[in-house]
């Protein structure tokens, strides 16, 4: 018996082409769609289903809401949320522990279509968060979500608040814990309850996590792979000996700890030197290197520009542009450019591999942005951009 699988998204177009196709396999689904929060929610009160696949931006009651509010109204009901502002964890894979799966656009049909195929053959139930979300689930769905609140974290005796602003977790408490430490030690919590407080109750609480939200769950997750391993004494409960946090001021603030590795200050202070010219020229803001994976190798910004953010965004518009060019069938586009109100960001990916999806050993491989006033001088910095990932190539091969 087909599975019973509802799309939600406001895009008509783009919840034709999906019913049309997810629908001409043998094998395939009873597919049905709703253009809004509002009308899957009636569709899901009035029929069984199997599987819903929500974009995360709705117009009315928000993509978070319904997802809340499909679990409320069936428990075994599986979720894959998708969305056209990807974080560096939907890209990753790394929520593949939690209750839902996230996807980003433009799909991929081949891989939607296999992905549905093994959440359908996969036990009633959650994966991973039996019953509900967790608080890595969560977090991803306002980070998605760019919403502005306060919610209220509720895991047996235990309560935590988070606040979020535009999307990024700037506050996290638990008893007498505070910012990182608070929201690691939630994380903890196998499942919860969580309720939105009244409109700007955030207002209350204030800003003690100064990491971006991709790091702190990067991470959180760290902490928590640790704590599970053969062998580590402790309770993943316990914040000290369960996920082996250190003092606050002995662990980097901004990124997850890692081993030193051989030449790497030596190429990073190249790397530098080789941006240092973007700040010559008329309209500069800033400029980062990322790795394939997303992760800002080095960067300048001018003022109180925080590029490692900017630039992870820009990154992954590139990631989706060049799937789209995939898709097209011209190949994997290697430049893009984005004209916005308060600012040009020029976005360019290296990669010496035959395979362009691939990363070779010994062959360059990495992604530049470079942010500019509206005014500024792109062709200038598009001309320095060429040179300098020329250079930058030499120095990771």
């Amino acid at each position: 018996m087909a599975k019973k699988l509802l799309i939600v998204d406001d895009e008509l177009p783009l919840l034709r082409n999906l019913s049309r196709y997810l629908s001409s396999f043998d094998d395939g689904f009873e597919v049905m769609t709703a253009p809004s929060a509002e009308k899957a929610l009636d569709i899901i009160r009035a029929d069984g289903l199997d599987i819903l696949l929500t974009d995360v931006r709705l117009p009315g009651l928000g993509g978070i809401e319904l997802v809340q509010q499909a679990i409320e109204l069936n428990p075994a009901i599986k979720v894959l949320v998708m969305t056209a502002y990807p974080t560096r964890y939907v890209r990753d894979g790394a929520m593949s522990a939690g209750a839902l799966h996230f996807l980003e656009k433009p799909l991929d049909l081949k891989e939607l279509q296999e992905l549905l195929a093994q959440v359908a053959a996969a036990p009633a139930g959650w994966s991973g968060s039996v019953g509900g979300l967790d608080i890595f689930d969560f977090t991803q769905l306002f980070s998605m979500s760019g919403k502005t609140t306060a919610i209220e974290v509720s895991f047996g005796a235990q309560k935590g608040f988070l606040v979020f602003d535009e999307g990024r977790l700037v506050h996290a408490s638990s008893g007498d814990l505070q910012g990182e430490r608070a929201f690691f030690f939630m994380t903890s919590w196998q499942g919860g309850t969580f309720s939105e407080l009244p409109r700007n109750a955030w207002k209350r609480y204030k800003r003690n996590i100064d990491s971006t939200t991709n790091n702190l769950m990067m991470e959180a997750a760290r902490l928590l792979d640790e704590a599970r391993k053969p062998g580590k004494e402790g309770s993943a409960n316990d914040v000290d000996d369960g996920l082996g946090l250190e003092d606050e001021s002995e662990r980097s603030t901004t990124q997850p700890t890692r081993a030193p590795e051989t030449g790497k200050e030596e190429t990073e202070m190249a790397i530098k030197d080789h941006l240092e010219g973007f700040e010559e020229i008329q309209g500069f803001q800033g400029v980062a290197v990322f790795t394939a994976q997303g992760e800002m190798m080095e960067g300048i910004a001018k003022g109180k520009m925080d590029i490692k953010s900017v630039g992870m965004f820009a990154n992954n518009a590139l990631l989706n542009a060049q799937k789209a060019t995939d898709q097209m069938g011209v190949g994997r586009g290697n430049l893009m450019q984005i004209r916005a109100p308060q600012a040009t960001i020029l976005m360019r990916c290296l990669n010496e591999a035959t395979d362009f999806a691939a990363t070779k050993e010994g062959k360059a491989h990495f992604h530049t942005v470079v942010v500019m006033d509206p005014e500024g001088n792109a062709g200038m910095a598009a001309m320095l951009l060429d040179r300098a990932v020329g250079k930058i190539a030499e120095e990771l091969r």
